[in-house]
């Protein structure tokens, strides 16, 4: 009988965001029989108790210790890395998020197990340097989430002229069971938001990046013209360098027309009820390579105003599922917040769309075969 093979999932995060959730709903559908996974994680957190949770074996190791230092301070990372791929006889290695690739790709070489890098976010326009360009070439295979995210990878320069690995395409994935039903009345009750009143809200980490400065910039021109309009934040910061964009916020939310009018909830597990309450949600990023909670939003039936950048209208397309603006601007995403909340024909059949928009492409089970099948094309025979 066929042996499972044994997949290391290893993270360089804790935290439990957009790519380690479409992880989590990706290896629940693989088959059992085919597959062992393993999570390696930096340390506890919610992406360990959610991989506890679903019955997933996980050690805790930090792959950045002592990443951007020096190699001489990557050295012992490395090894103590490929010593416990060698311990746990992985067949293959899968890098969720591609940023601590130079320290994976080194130890998988000296393991000499294949490596699979997942890359969910648009590679930036840094030098990457000869042995980091040559240990990302040392990677058997790539996932990129979007197109936006593929042409990037190749126009960074990274897999050379004529890349030795395979580069394949799969977008972000949801079990969108999860995100029908959401309970409206008691996330309205928790904020004391009036049955009718329009709701307008953001999910997303607060980070610049992610543009929820632009959000509250264009929700005071919402509030003057609306004064029975509410708004809500979702996310928290990651790190402490963040600490001061989020003050920045909250300063931005205490100031007329907004003053009282904001809710900033941080970080929730009740994602469904919140979408469930809103009746707009807002993607002001200035980045995105796919953005996985647009797909949670269309599943929720929630009309979307979002930013056109990179990888955002491949997920939530050009055909009347959301509102895209074209330019970074307060007043732009603010005319089409509007346009959503005053019509509620338009806003219907953009709740009907985007559903049907969810259904039709990110569905974790057809998605899920896909990953399998790709990630069995670089395992190591059993």
């Amino acid at each position: 009988m066929k042996q499972p093979r044994r997949i290391l999932l290893v993270s360089s995060g804790s935290a439990l965001y957009g790519a380690e959730q479409s992880l989590l709903h990706v290896i629940r559908k693989f088959d059992p029989a085919a597959w062992q996974p393993h999570f390696v994680i930096p340390g506890p957190g919610p992406f360990e108790q959610a991989a506890r949770d679903a019955g997933y074996p996980v050690s805790l190791f930090d792959v950045t210790v002592g990443q951007g230092q020096g190699r001489l301070s990557e050295l012992p990372t490395v090894l103590r890395l490929a010593a416990l791929i060698r311990r746990l006889r992985a067949d293959l290695v899968h890098l969720n998020l591609h940023f601590s690739w130079p320290i994976v790709s080194a130890a998988c070489q000296l393991a000499r197990v294949p490596l699979v890098v997942h890359v969910r976010n648009m590679l930036g326009p840094e030098q990457h340097g000869r042995l980091n360009s040559f240990l990302f070439r040392r990677i058997d295979g790539v996932i990129c989430i979007s197109d936006a995210v593929r042409r990037r990878l190749f126009e960074s320069g990274l897999p050379g002229r004529a890349p030795t690995f395979r580069v394949h395409q799969v977008a972000d994935a949801r079990d969108l069971s999860t995100f029908r039903g959401g309970d409206r009345t008691r996330i309205r009750e928790e904020l004391q938001v009036a049955p009718q009143a329009p709701l307008i809200g953001m999910v997303a980490r607060l980070e610049r990046m992610k543009g929820q400065d632009l959000f509250l910039e264009a929700c005071q021109l919402v509030a003057e013209r609306l004064p029975e309009a509410r708004f809500v934040l979702v996310g928290d910061t990651m790190v402490e360098s963040q600490r001061p964009f989020q003050a920045q916020l909250e300063a931005l939310a205490s100031e007329p027309p907004l003053a009282g009018r904001v809710s900033f909830l941080g970080y929730r597990t009740d994602i469904p009820d919140v979408l469930a309450g809103l009746d707009c949600f807002v993607h002001s990023s200035r980045r995105g390579a796919f953005v996985s909670v647009l797909i949670e939003a269309m599943a929720a039936g929630v009309p979307i105003v979002a930013s056109e950048v990179d990888g955002i209208p491949e997920c939530v397309g050009r055909d009347g599922q959301a509102e895209l603006v074209s330019t970074l601007e307060p007043a732009a995403f603010a005319d089409a917040i509007l346009r959503v909340v005053t019509d509620r024909e338009r806003a219907r059949s953009m709740s009907t769309a985007g559903r049907e928009r969810a259904l039709r492409h990110f569905d974790v089970g057809p998605l899920a075969r896909a990953t399998e099948e790709i990630l069995g094309q670089h395992a190591l025979s059993r």
